[in-house]
């Protein structure tokens, strides 16, 4: 079971290793990485999270996911809890590294990694569920997560980027979903039965779900090409050493005994498991440079724990299914 994790994980990897060979090879600089990025966030992932939500969930099905967001709020939870714990055992002389070090212990991959794991594993459902579970993340990211950041300074700033566009694709479509539920009898009726709606409709869908299917391959090579950029200076210090157990071992370990313990359902618990055991979040570099932290710590983890996780996913996933 963990070889036929491994390989597929490897390849799905290797989509972030052609990321750094573009890199490497100056096909794309850091100019074209940062704007490519601002299109797979405002455009690319925006249609897939519509689509997704959208084609695969109706109000009821909806409702009975209650437990997604709710699933990944208590991950970063429970991350940042144990990260307290530990940032009270280690001495920091630099707040900018202690708040880097929580943030590390706190925030994870939840989005792109993730996304062509369960792709693979559980298909396009999956990857709707996984990404309304993002709620619950981009929530505690924005609040908790800048929280332990700065030091406990909450910006207006941050609070902004709670209505970041992927969350607003999110709310749109749960918004269509509601509707499309609850307009029944009358006009409304009328407007969902007409033959011209529906050829509105599927072909819009067709056209979103088309175009949002480049936000996986977009992500994963983007991933890459701002990784051949991290030149970290502390691989091998002790706290870097500490974040790759807590983030890959630690963290995952306590999430998922709170998972199993919780009345979840099997369908909705496993794409929260897969979540669950993700190494640092990529955006970790990019904000604490926004936000002045220490971005060397930053860029460290982010390398160090995406490198260890290709051994450690398929671990997790081989000992979750078995």
């Amino acid at each position: 079971m963990f070889l036929q994790f491994f390989i597929r994980i490897a390849a799905i990897f290797c989509m972030i290793g052609f990321g750094v060979l573009a890199k490497k090879l100056k096909f794309i600089d850091s100019s074209a990485t940062t704007q490519l990025s601002k299109l797979v966030t405002y455009f690319f992932y925006p249609a897939l999270v519509f689509s997704s939500l959208v084609t695969n969930f109706t109000l009821e099905t909806l409702l009975a996911n209650w437990a997604l967001p709710a699933g990944t709020i208590i991950i970063m939870s429970t991350g940042c809890i144990i990260g307290v714990i530990f940032v009270k055992i280690f001495h920091f002389g630099d707040k900018t590294q202690k708040g880097q070090f929580l943030f590390q212990t706190t925030i994870n991959n939840y989005s792109f990694l993730p996304l062509p794991i369960i792709l693979i594993l559980w298909g396009e459902g999956g990857v709707a569920q996984l990404i309304f579970s993002t709620l619950g993340s981009e929530i505690t990211l924005w609040t908790l997560g800048i929280l332990v950041l700065t030091g406990n300074k909450l910006s207006m700033d941050s609070l902004r980027h709670l209505l970041s566009v992927p969350i607003l694709a999110i709310l749109s479509a749960i918004a269509v979903i509601t509707f499309r539920s609850t307009a029944g009898g009358g006009a409304g009726e009328v407007i969902f039965s007409s033959e011209v709606f529906s050829l509105v409709s599927t072909s819009l869908m067709d056209m979103l779900d088309v175009f949002g299917a480049a936000t996986i391959p977009l992500a994963m090579f983007l991933a890459g090409s701002r990784v051949a950029d991290l030149k970290p200076r502390h691989f091998f210090a002790f706290k870097q050493i500490s974040v790759v157990v807590l983030r890959l071992i630690i963290i995952p370990a306590a999430a998922i005994a709170i998972l199993l313990s919780l009345p979840f359902s099997d369908e909705l618990r496993r794409i929260l498991l897969v979540v669950a055991v993700m190494p640092s979040a990529i955006t970790s570099v990019m904000l604490s440079e926004v936000y002045n932290s220490d971005t060397d710590f930053a860029a460290s983890s982010v390398l160090t724990t995406q490198l260890v996780s290709i051994l450690t996913i398929p671990i997790w996933l081989s000992i979750l299914t078995s």
